[in-house]
């Protein structure tokens, strides 16, 4: 039987298949690629949810490209939320919704007060609540629905022994 490894059709082929495998791997992905491009007027984007929103931090972050926005919660009583918006851009408008275990809660517009705009809920229970929330920047929406455990502030100290 001959020894395979001296046909020079098949060592070529052993040397070119794994370079031809990245070659076409990088082209697919240019080809097929969806191109980055500026949000439109009229149209609507979705935002993410930063890491900070899926924990009891007290701050939500928001993004998408050059759009930041930042929800800060402050409980005021057991069922009081007081949620306040900070973006870099100038918000033209923004919305509110919440669903608790499934109920469905009227949308609440926020209202601008210096460089921040406000809102206040009835959040009972966050690990049981969704968050949705719409906001018109430059005539473009942007939307985002998380969870609202962010609300509650939360330490892994005891804040008794910090107070002087």
């Amino acid at each position: 039987m001959p020894n395979p490894l001296k046909n020079k059709h098949l060592i070529t082929a052993m040397l070119v298949a794994p370079i031809l495998a990245v070659i076409a791997y990088f082209a697919t992905d240019y080809l097929v690629a969806e191109r980055p491009h500026s949000a439109k007027a009229g149209g609507s984007y979705p935002l993410v949810a930063l890491s900070n929103c899926r924990y009891e931090s007290g701050v939500c972050t928001l993004k998408n490209a050059e759009v930041k926005l930042e929800i800060t919660a402050e409980r005021l009583a057991s069922n009081k939320v007081k949620l306040v918006l900070t973006s870099e851009l100038p918000l033209q408008k923004a919305v509110l919704a919440f669903s608790e275990a499934g109920v469905e809660r009227a949308p609440v517009q926020m209202e601008p007060m210096n460089d921040a705009w406000l809102a206040t809920l009835a959040i009972d229970n966050p690990k049981e609540t969704q968050l949705r929330f719409a906001a018109v920047i430059d005539n473009v929406n942007y939307f985002v629905e998380t969870e609202a455990i962010f609300v509650d502030y939360e330490t892994s100290f005891s804040r008794e022994n910090f107070s002087e």
